[in-house]
């Protein structure tokens, strides 16, 4: 939540001073003149509109940083001159002007001056903290824009009369004399503190008062922090989602939302054809899964964590979370995959929760091998297969694999499959992201929908590419066909597997 602090900070400051160098250009200070509405649609729409193109850029989304830019112009103007319009009057009850008579002046006016001026400037920096929110269209996140607005703006107009007051000796002969305005330093330097102060303050409070934020471990968006501020969280495809997931055709454009009960959060699977993974266990489509601080979501290539303030260090880690309103019961936890952290584990058996392993190593759902001859004698358990084309069964780990039989098998070693088990079987295994392929790696979406297969010819399995958009490798070469050799190293687009027999 850093970036989103940092980038409001420099996304006010850099609002305020283009809103003050437009107001200088555009109000004559000489001539006295009186310019509420311009100096609102200077200040607080640039600031807006700069302050408004925040989530945009923190998410990546072009529509939702051109919204940002035309929403946060138009209100933060609107409203940020009702708020000048407010802290106007309240400025004057405050006796603001009256505190201000020329010369030197007591220690009791000053401070009366410098308080009635910030109360006056905090109204329009919350209106530009308002104005700057709607685009989201999420009440918790204008309430936030509200207080850190009001914060910013009573700050930056303490500054804003600091240097006024400060430079007064020089600015009074000045205006006396008629002859400049020379009050253009300070308004610089206030108009930018409102700005830059609006939006740290804006960042601010949304990270203390957020209940429930995840963050993108693998995929996309991955290390970015999305605040679920909503009573309703979309996760998908599509950029209004308010948790995009880019660049993975196996995930819908609304595929799953987290709904906010009170304190507590419920994920819940939009029927989707991928399904929404939980700690490793799948949601049940129409249920509502009642997470926990701390569980792991997998939606496609994306893993992401969950965060929650109101289960943060209260409640143990468990296997099973319960599932709310569903009559089907939960599978049990797969082999290949760690029962304290849900992640799946790799080569030597360790997974995120395990010492030395890089919690940012992307993890796949298990490649379904489509096989109708597969061997008995393995005891391979079956899954529900949706997509149709075959049987499909749950890969066993390396483990209990050796345990019964040496079988020819492909180890993940890089990419999305890495650490899981695929045994070879059958004369001629096809390979590729469509569901009736015998090996199915939905998850790479380097990988071509019909990619390539693997021929089991008596002396040995041969690998042959089947003019793949990204090729096929052993060992490092592209290949059309390579007889594949054990400690051997056969990638599929951008997913590296070892072959041992």
């Amino acid at each position: 939540m850093r970036s989103r602090i940092l980038l409001g900070l420099i996304a006010g400051t850099i609002g305020g001073l283009l809103g003050w160098f437009l107001q200088e250009m555009w109000i004559n200070y000489n001539m006295r003149e009186i310019a509420g509405g311009k100096l609102a649609l200077c200040v607080g729409g640039c600031t807006g509109m700069f302050l408004g193109a925040v989530e945009g850029v923190l998410e990546g989304s072009q529509k939702k940083l051109l919204k940002g830019l035309l929403l946060g112009a138009l209100f933060g103007f609107l409203l940020g001159g009702i708020g000048l319009s407010i802290g106007n009057l309240i400025y004057n009850m405050l006796g603001g002007g009256d505190s201000f008579h020329g010369g030197g002046i007591g220690i009791l006016l000053f401070a009366q001056q410098v308080v009635a001026r910030s109360v006056g400037w905090a109204f329009l920096g919350m209106g530009i903290g308002v104005g700057s929110a709607l685009s989201t269209g999420s009440k918790n996140r204008i309430r936030n824009g509200a207080i850190g607005g009001f914060i910013g703006g009573f700050l930056g107009g303490f500054v804003f009369d600091m240097i006024a007051m400060s430079a007064n000796t020089v600015q009074i002969p000045g205006a006396t004399a008629g002859t400049r305005d020379i009050g253009g330093p300070s308004r610089m330097v206030g108009f930018t503190a409102i700005g830059g102060l609006t939006g740290f303050f804006i960042g601010l409070v949304d990270e203390l008062m957020k209940q429930a934020w995840v963050k993108v471990l693998a995929g996309k968006n991955e290390g970015k922090e999305f605040i679920l501020s909503r009573q309703m969280n979309i996760f998908g495809r599509d950029e209004r989602s308010d948790v995009p997931l880019y660049g993975d055709m196996s995930v819908g454009a609304q595929h799953a939302a987290i709904r906010a009960d009170g304190k507590r959060h419920m994920l819940i699977d939009a029927n989707t054809p991928m399904g929404t993974i939980v700690n490793g266990q799948k949601v049940n489509p129409g249920a509502e899964h009642l997470l926990r601080d701390g569980d792991m979501i997998q939606i496609g290539q994306h893993r992401i964590l969950f965060n929650e303030k109101a289960t943060k260090n209260r409640y143990a880690r468990t296997v099973d979370d319960p599932v709310v309103s569903s009559p089907i019961a939960s599978t049990p936890m797969p082999s290949h995959l760690c029962p304290f952290c849900g992640s799946p584990k790799n080569t030597p058996g360790g997974c995120l929760c395990s010492v030395g392993i890089s919690p940012g190593t992307p993890q796949a759902p298990l490649p379904q091998v489509m096989n109708s001859q597969a061997p008995s004698a393995f005891d391979l358990p079956m899954l529900n297969n949706q997509s149709g084309g075959g049987t499909t069964y749950a890969t066993p780990s390396i483990t209990g694999m050796a345990a019964k039989i040496a079988v020819p098998r492909l180890t993940g070693v890089e990419g999305p499959y890495t650490g899981q088990v695929i045994p070879l079987s059958g004369a001629n295994i096809t390979v590729g992201r469509e569901p009736d392929r015998n090996l199915v790696l939905s998850a790479d979406t380097t990988i071509s929908r019909n990619h390539a297969w693997i021929g089991n010819e008596g002396s040995g399995f041969v690998v042959y590419d089947n003019k793949s958009s990204n090729g096929t490798f052993v060992n490092g070469m592209r290949i059309s066909a390579q007889q594949i050799q054990p400690g051997d190293l056969v990638q599929f687009g951008s997913s590296k597997f070892r072959y041992d027999a």
